[in-house]
C-alpha cells in the first residue's frame, strides 16, 4: 500500500507490504531530507489521511508542527549516532495525545552510508495511562497522612477514570448486608459519609466477589436503587477490598452521569487504588488494636504502680497510701510506725533486707535503688505473692527517705505461666496435626491390608478344617477381634486427621510449579543448572493459577538475571509448615502455617541498599531496555493479594532466596455419613454374577474367594476403566457392581456415573476407607447405591450384595428410597 508505485516491485514485496498493513504497528521510512517514503495502513489511520496524502511529504506537511520538530530531532539523533534508537513520541491525534514508543533506525545506502530512517512504533497510551496513574497514587497518598488518605484516594479516583463520584465504603460490624461509607468524593468535594444497604445496588456484584463494570445503563439494571437515580448515575465500577487473608472487607467504586469508557484502564486503576486502601484500612485496624492495647496496659500499669510505700532509715514505715493498703490487707494507720521488714517481707528475707540497709547506710551502695527488681512481698495475712519494685532516696529534714514503688506482679506471673502452657499447647497441635495428615495420608493402605486380612481370616473360619478344630477356630476369631480393634483405630485416625474442606478453586502448588518448571527450563543458558524440588504433599492453595506462574516466572528470571549465565538455580515447594519471620515487602511480622514456593540462586547476593527498594514499582538495576521494575512489585502485589508474605535470605557471596508462603488450603470433612443399624442378616446362599472392582490384588482376591463362597459368580478387574468397559460390552452380564472408591485413572464414584449412563438400575456398592467424606448427596446423584467402610466386615457385605440383588429381583431397583446407604 503505502510505497510510491515501481514497476520493479516484485511478488515477495507485495506480500511483505500486506503484512505490514495487516499488524497493529505503525511501520515508516523516510529519505534523508524527512520525507516519507513508505508508510502501512496503521500510519494512515494513525494521521486520518490518505497514502496518497503523506508519500513525498516531511513531518511538517502531516503532523502538527511542534509534534513534527520532535520528529525531526529523533531523526537526527538516529543518523548521528548511525544505530537503532528508541523514543517515546507523543503525538497529537485528531484532539487526542496519544504516546508511542517508537524504534527507530537508519537505512545504508549504496555507499553504506546512512541515507534514511525507519521505523516502527507501538501504541503504549494506555500503558502510560497506568503508570501515570500509579505515579499518581503514589504521590497523592504519600502527601496525605492519617484521615486524610482514603479521602485522597477517592478524590484520586475520581480524577482518573473521570468520574462524577467516587467512594470507599466497608461492611457494618453488625450487619453484613449493610455497608458504611468511609470517603465519598462527589462533583469535586468531599462530602459527609453514610450507611447504605448491598440490596439491589451494583455493591453487591463487587463485594466478597471481583471488578464488576456496568459503562451504561446502570438506572435499567439497578431500577431499585434510589441514590443512584436521585443523583442520575448512568455508569458503574467497583473493586473489592480484601484484608490480608483475602476476606472481604469493603469495597471501592466510580459513578458517573456519562458512560464509562475504556474498561480495562479503570479496572486497573481501581486495582492499584484498592491495594492502597486495603493497606490503609488494615493500618487503621492496626492502630485502633494498638491504641486499645497501649490503654488497657496503661491502665494497668497505673494501677500496679500506685502501691507507695515510704521507709526511713531505721526501717519504719512512713508513709502508705491507699492503694497499698488494699494490696497488703493492711490500714495505713497500723503501718505507718511500725517496722517495714515486719510488716512486708517474708521473715527468711528479713535479714538480707537489715544487711543491705547498713551497707547503704555506710555508703557501700544499694541493690535496690535506681533499679526495678523483682523481689517476694508478703500481705497482712502472711500470703507471699511476687513484686516489682523500684526504690528512690529523697532527702528530708527528718534524714533521708526511702520510697518504694511497688508492682504486684501476681497476673503477670499467672499470664506468663499461661502463654508457656499454651505455646506447649500449640506445639502439641502442630503435631496432632502432622500425625493426622500422616494417618489420612496411609489410611487408605491400611485399609486394604486389613480388608484382606479380615476376608481371610472369615474364609478361614467357614473352612471345614477350622470348624472341626476348636483350637483354630480359638485362635482365628482372638485374629479376627485384633484385626477388628485394627479397623477401628485406623477409624479413629481417620476421624483424627478430619479438616475442613478447601474452596472450590484450589490450586496444586507443586503441580503447578512443577509444570512451570518444564516451561522455563528451555529459557536458561546451558551453563546454568536447574534443580527442581516439588514436594506434591500438602501443597494446596487458595489462588488465580495464572498469577502464581506470574509470580513463578517473574522470580526464576531474576534469578536467572542474576546469575550472569553461569550458576545455579534451585526451585522448591515445600508443603505447609510453621513459617515465622519478618516480609521482605511489607515488613509484617509472619508467624502461622504456610505453604512455601522458593527461588534461590547462588549469585551475589542483594546489596542492602537494593534490598530496601526492591519492591518498589519501577525500581530497577538493570539497564535501561532490560527491565521495567515491575517485576518484584506485581510479586508484592499477587502474593499480599492472595494473603500472603515474601521472605528473602540473601547475603553478598552467598546467593539469594526469595520464598513465597501462602496459607495453606486445609482439607475439610464432610458430616459423618449416618450408619445404617439393624442390618438384615444375609441368607447363607446368594445367586448372582458380581463384578469386584479394586486396584488391590489382595482385595479383589479375598473378595472373589468371600463372594463365591457364598455362591456368587464373581469377576474381578483392578482398573475402573476396564470395569466400565466390560460393562458395556453387555450391560446386563452383571447384577451387582462392588468397586473401591481410590483407584488410578478412574475412581469408584466415575465409575459409578458411568455404569449408570450404561444402564440405570444397576447397583453399584462402593467401597471406601475415607467413607466420612463422602457426601450421600452426591453418592446418590452419580449412581452410588451402598457405601461400605473399609475394612469391609463380611456379614455387611453380605446383607448390602443381599438386599440389592433381592431388590432387583424386585424390579424396584431404580425406585428404592432414601438415597445412598451406609454399611
Amino acid at each position: 500500500m503505502g510505497e510510491m508505485h515501481d514497476a520493479r516491485r516484485t511478488p515477495a514485496d507485495t506480500h511483505l507490504h500486506r503484512i505490514l498493513d495487516h499488524t497493529d504497528a505503525v511501520v515508516f521510512w523516510k529519505d534523508a531530507d524527512g520525507r516519507y517514503r513508505f508508510v502501512n495502513a496503521e500510519f494512515c489511520r494513525l494521521v486520518g489521511r490518505p497514502v496518497e496524502d503523506i508519500l513525498g511529504r516531511g513531518d511538517d506537511e502531516v503532523l502538527p508542527g511542534e509534534t513534527a520538530a520532535r520528529l525531526r530531532a529523533n531523526d537526527a539523533v538516529v543518523l548521528r549516532e548511525r544505530r537503532m534508537v528508541s523514543f517515546e513520541e507523543a503525538i497529537d491525534v485528531r484532539g487526542e495525545r496519544r504516546t508511542y514508543l517508537v524504534s527507530k533506525f537508519p537505512l545504508p545506502g549504496r555507499d553504506g552510508e546512512p541515507c534514511a530512517v525507519a521505523g516502527v512504533a507501538t501504541d503504549i497510551t494506555r500503558r502510560k495511562r497506568v503508570e501515570d496513574a500509579l505515579r499518581q497514587a503514589s504521590l497523592a497518598v504519600s502527601a496525605a497522612h492519617g484521615d486524610a488518605v482514603l479521602p485522597e484516594l477517592a478524590r484520586l479516583l475520581a480524577t482518573l477514570v473521570d468520574a462524577d463520584w467516587a467512594f470507599i465504603a466497608v461492611r457494618d460490624h453488625d450487619a453484613a448486608r449493610r455497608m458504611h461509607v468511609l470517603a465519598s468524593w462527589l462533583d469535586g468535594e468531599l462530602r459527609e459519609n453514610f450507611d447504605y444497604d448491598l440490596e439491589n445496588t451494583p455493591c453487591a456484584c463487587v463485594v466478597g466477589q471481583q471488578f464488576r463494570i456496568f459503562p451504561e445503563g446502570l438506572l435499567e439494571q439497578f431500577p431499585r436503587d434510589d441514590g443512584f437515580a436521585e443523583l442520575g448515575m448512568q455508569s458503574y465500577a467497583g473493586y473489592p477490598l480484601t484484608d490480608a487473608a483475602g476476606s472481604p472487607l469493603g469495597l471501592i467504586a466510580a459513578v458517573s452521569r456519562r458512560p464509562l469508557a475504556d474498561a480495562d484502564f479503570v479496572e486497573s486503576v481501581m486495582k492499584i487504588l484498592a491495594v492502597r486502601a486495603s493497606a490503609e484500612l488494615a493500618r487503621e485496624r492496626a492502630d485502633r488494636v494498638l491504641r486499645a492495647s497501649e490503654e488497657a496496659y496503661r491502665a494497668t500499669v497505673e494501677a500496679a504502680l500506685d502501691c507507695i510505700v515510704t521507709m526511713d532509715e531505721a526501717g519504719c514505715i512512713r508513709g502508705f497510701n491507699s492503694a497499698a493498703e488494699a494490696c497488703f490487707g493492711l490500714d495505713a494507720r497500723e503501718a505507718v510506725g511500725r517496722n517495714l521488714a515486719e510488716m512486708l517481707i517474708p521473715e527468711r528475707f528479713r535479714a538480707a533486707h537489715r544487711d543491705g540497709m547498713a551497707r547503704y547506710l555506710a555508703g557501700a551502695g544499694g541493690p535496690f535503688i535506681g533499679r526495678r527488681v523483682e523481689v517476694t512481698a508478703m500481705r497482712a495475712d502472711g500470703e507471699e505473692f511476687p513484686a516489682e519494685l523500684s526504690v528512690s532516696v529523697a532527702d528530708a529534714p527528718e534524714g533521708r527517705l526511702f520510697v518504694g514503688y511497688l508492682r504486684d506482679i501476681t497476673a503477670a506471673k499467672q499470664a506468663e505461666a499461661e502463654h508457656t502452657r499454651l505455646e506447649a499447647q500449640l506445639r502439641q497441635a502442630q503435631k496432632m496435626e502432622a500425625i493426622g495428615h500422616l494417618a489420612g495420608g496411609i489410611a487408605h493402605d491400611f485399609n486394604n491390608i486389613l480388608t484382606g486380612i479380615k476376608g481371610y481370616l472369615a474364609l478361614a473360619a467357614e473352612h471345614p478344617a477350622a470348624q472341626g478344630d476348636a483350637r483354630l477356630a480359638r485362635y482365628l476369631e482372638q485374629a479376627d477381634a485384633a484385626s477388628v480393634r485394627a479397623r477401628d483405630l485406623i477409624r479413629q485416625m481417620l476421624t483424627f486427621s478430619r479438616a475442613r474442606r478447601g474452596t472450590p478453586r484450589p490450586v496444586a502448588l507443586a503441580a503447578l510449579a512443577a509444570e512451570m518448571a518444564g516451561f522455563l527450563a528451555p529459557m536458561l543458558p546451558s551453563s546454568v543448572r536447574f534443580d527442581v524440588a516439588v514436594d506434591a504433599n500438602d501443597t494446596c492453595v487458595q489462588a488465580d493459577p495464572v498469577q502464581l506462574e506470574q509470580v513463578l516466572m517473574n522470580l526464576c528470571i531474576n534469578a536467572r538475571d542474576a546469575l550472569g549465565g553461569c550458576g545455579r538455580m534451585r526451585l522448591t515447594v515445600e508443603p505447609a509448615a510453621p513459617v515465622r519471620g519478618v516480609c521482605a515487602s511489607c515488613r509484617s511480622e509472619i508467624d502461622g502455617l504456610h505453604v512455601s514456593l522458593s527461588v534461590a540462586d547462588d549469585g551475589p547476593g542483594i546489596a542492602p541498599e537494593v534490598f530496601e527498594r526492591m519492591f518498589e514499582p519501577f525500581f530497577t538495576t538493570k539497564e535501561v531496555g532490560q527491565g521495567s521494575g515491575m517485576g518484584l512489585a506485581t510479586v508484592h502485589g499477587i502474593v499480599h493479594e492472595h494473603g500472603g508474605h515474601v521472605l528473602v535470605d540473601t547475603g553478598a557471596g552467598r546467593g539469594t532466596r526469595f520464598r513465597v508462603v501462602l496459607p495453606p488450603l486445609a482439607a475439610g470433612a464432610a458430616p459423618e455419613l449416618a450408619r445404617r443399624e439393624g442390618t438384615d442378616v444375609p441368607p447363607d446362599a446368594l445367586s448372582g454374577r458380581v463384578l469386584v472392582v479394586d486396584d488391590e490384588t489382595l482385595v479383589t482376591g479375598f473378595l472373589a474367594e468371600l463372594l463365591s463362597a457364598r455362591g456368587l459368580d464373581v469377576a474381578v478387574e483392578q482398573d475402573g476403566e476396564a470395569a466400565r468397559a466390560r460393562v458395556a460390552i453387555d450391560p446386563f452380564v452383571f447384577d451387582l457392581i462392588l468397586s473401591d472408591q481410590t483407584m488410578p485413572r478412574m475412581s469408584g464414584m466415575e465409575l459409578a456415573r458411568a455404569v449408570r449412563a450404561l444402564r440405570a438400575d444397576l447397583p453399584v456398592l462402593l467401597m471406601s476407607g475415607r467413607a466420612d467424606a463422602l457426601d450421600p448427596d452426591t453418592l446418590a446423584a452419580v449412581g452410588v447405591s451402598a457405601l461400605l467402610h473399609k475394612p469391609v466386615e463380611p456379614e455387611a457385605l453380605f446383607a448390602a450384595i443381599a438386599r440389592w440383588l433381592d431388590s432387583q429381583d424386585d424390579g424396584v431397583r431404580a425406585q428404592r428410597q432414601g438415597g445412598v446407604q451406609s454399611t
